[in-house]
């Protein structure tokens, strides 16, 4: 791709950006999450839609004329052959007098550690026909759904759970002192007259049953086990699309890597092993360089790097005083698509937890539904606010970085500014750093990380091996940025308070059962600066020179401080830092429209 290509590049409303093999995986994996998804929700559409208790009428005895019942017509999912089109809901209480309706014990159960605790069980038994009595003496047969439509629910007191013992919740016959007490929930029907059982709750007494019966979520439940995978594909689907930007690099970067297949590397010299780091000694002296580390095609520069006039004159134009053919001011700026597949999954992942953390709390079957739906609410939110917190900062760095010119060195002003430029050596050379047991050159700043790897043995015996971080430490030396017009130095050490991006991994090796993994900034790489363009102080002129007469050598580039705009030593040229954001509609907006969204459904679905 031609310069002339990348400056006209506007990808317009949508783009779906080519994706990697590890992108494709992604979607694979998205596409099987929605897929059971999709199945879940299609599952529960054929599950009875069960009102809310509190919308059923509370009854203190059955009714002797079944025509007094509010019949209305059911909702979805009750199947035809099994349900009338209408039906009662009704709250009773009722005693127990024949057939079985759960179970529940109380064991011990030792832990891994030899000890352990008695521990209470309930489980709900099948469904089957029961006999049961209201407080008047009507006896009715009634059962849960025979059909399976629905499984049985219900609730029981906890009689203590100190020693070994089970039982079995059943009916011991007509005014047995034994049989238990349960308010019901129960669905009517007229013809022919039928009694289904929803759910049930142990009480003490049929005249002041003290418990409602728990809400019968069982559709409800399915659709959220729905909402649970979306979430999930959403979120896949959302971190495997690259930004837009990144997959025209990447085109550029693999022609790029074809086209020196057959040229050995250099310093300076992009080769099939990468370009080589210049290494030099105190005031621009040549030294003998490496091999490694070496800057990789996967991550140089676009049209090939700037070849410097000379180093002995870090200050000064190169000979033909015109920009780098990759600055922002030759190049351009190019639009990032509006929208992605990352919009997309961000809005289904979003959308599905949001929702299902308000379905729980507004349709709890149980505590556990309460709990989970809080619990998950507070999780949520803490997730779209660190998500809203991020865009919001991404949206001002995007922001400055387009509304902020580029400014040639040669003629930049003092405050805010911006560079783009190669990174050169200083009088201050590139000395040499030493770790793990190899010596990296050309490097003018670097940092790097310690891995042991650590294998640990559990209480079972299984033993675990995993690569443990042990020690980062990073380091620099004043280097110069160029951009063609003119160089401009820049301390590391004044950017203490905003980290240096040190750009892609540069070397890895392995000794023993030790690892080291090494980022770094070299001669010739490119560079992007964006803060406060300042004037050097006399001591930093002392110590690392400076020019005669380019006002440039009097000034550097230090962190932003007054206004609280965004200051960043990034590895690449503007383009490659752009390239890891995406439009702001995606940055800012959606996180925006997400968030007001998470706070409607927080306040108008909470009980």
């Amino acid at each position: 791709m031609e310069r002339l290509a990348v400056q006209s590049l506007d990808q317009g409303a949508f783009a779906f950006p080519r994706p990697t093999l590890r992108h494709i995986i992604g979607y694979v994996l998205s596409f099987f999450a929605m897929l059971t998804a999709y199945t879940l929700y299609s599952q529960s559409l054929v599950i009875p839609d069960v009102p809310r208790v509190e919308e059923a009428t509370v009854l203190p005895y059955l009714h002797d004329d079944v025509s007094a019942y509010n019949f209305a017509t059911v909702q979805k999912g009750y199947d035809a052959y099994e349900y009338a089109s209408e039906a009662a809901f009704v709250v009773v209480p009722l005693e127990l007098e024949k057939g079985t309706i759960g179970y529940d014990d109380c064991s011990w159960v030792e832990d891994d550690d030899g000890g352990g605790s008695y521990e209470y069980s309930f489980e709900m038994g099948d469904a089957e026909r029961l006999t049961m009595v209201d407080s008047e003496g009507t006896r009715i047969s009634a059962a849960f759904s025979l059909q399976g439509s629905l499984s049985p629910e219900g609730e029981v007191y906890n009689p203590g759970c100190g020693s070994t013992w089970s039982r079995t919740i059943e009916g011991y016959g007509p005014g047995a002192e034994e049989n238990f007490l349960f308010n019901a929930f129960m669905l009517v029907e007229q013809d022919p007259l039928r009694y289904q059982l929803l759910s049930v709750h142990e009480i003490w007494d049929l005249d002041n049953p003290s418990e409602e019966p728990q809400e019968v979520t069982q559709r409800e439940d399915r659709g959220r086990w729905s909402l649970l995978s979306s979430g999930l594909a959403g979120l896949i689907f959302m971190y495997s699309t690259s930004p837009p930007l990144m997959h025209e690099l990447r085109k550029i970067r693999k022609q790029n890597r074809h086209a020196v297949k057959d040229i050995s590397s250099a310093p300076g010299v992009l080769g099939f092993s990468g370009r080589i780091f210049p290494h030099f000694g105190p005031n621009f002296k040549p030294l003998p360089y490496a091999d490694h580390p070496a800057r990789s095609a996967d991550d140089d520069w676009l049209f090939g790097a700037p070849t410097p006039t000379s180093f002995d004159d870090p200050y000064g134009q190169d000979g033909h005083g015109r920009l780098i053919p990759e600055h922002p001011s030759v190049v351009g700026t190019p639009r990032a698509a509006l929208i992605t597949p990352y919009s997309i999954g961000a809005v289904v992942f979003a959308g599905s937890y949001i929702w299902l953390s308000a379905d729980l709390r507004a349709r709890d079957g149980s505590d556990f539904h309460t709990t989970l739906g809080w619990v998950l609410t507070l999780l949520v939110t803490l997730i779209n606010l660190l998500w809203f917190r991020s865009a919001w900062k991404q949206f001002k760095l995007t922001r400055l970085i387009k509304d902020l010119p580029t400014s040639p060195i040669r003629s930049v002003a003092v405050g805010q500014a911006e560079l783009v430029g190669q990174v050169r050596p200083s009088i201050a050379g590139t000395p040499e750093m030493r770790v793990g047991g190899r010596t990296h050159k050309g490097l003018t700043c670097w940092q790097w990380s310690s891995y042991q790897y650590v294998c640990t043995t559990d209480s079972d015996g299984d033993t675990h091996c995993s690569w443990e971080h042990r020690e980062t430490k990073s380091g620099g030396v004043p280097f110069m940025v160029h951009d063609g017009t003119g160089g401009m130095i820049i301390d590391p050490s004044l950017w203490v308070k905003k980290p240096v991006d040190y750009g892609p991994q540069l070397d890895q090796w392995k000794r023993g059962d030790w690892k080291w993994v090494l980022s770094g900034i070299g001669i010739g790489d490119p560079i992007y600066v964006l803060g406060d363009c300042v004037p050097r102080s006399q001591e930093h002129l002392e110590k690392w020179g400076s020019h005669e007469t380019l006002p440039q050598a009097l000034l550097t580039m230090v962190p932003t401080t007054d206004t609280g705009d965004p200051s960043i030593v990034h590895y690449g040229t503007e383009m490659d830092v752009l390239a890891k954001n995406r439009s702001l509609f995606e940055i800012f907006i959606v996180p925006l429209l997400v968030f007001l969204f998470g706070i409607f459904m927080f306040i108008n679905y909470t009980p």
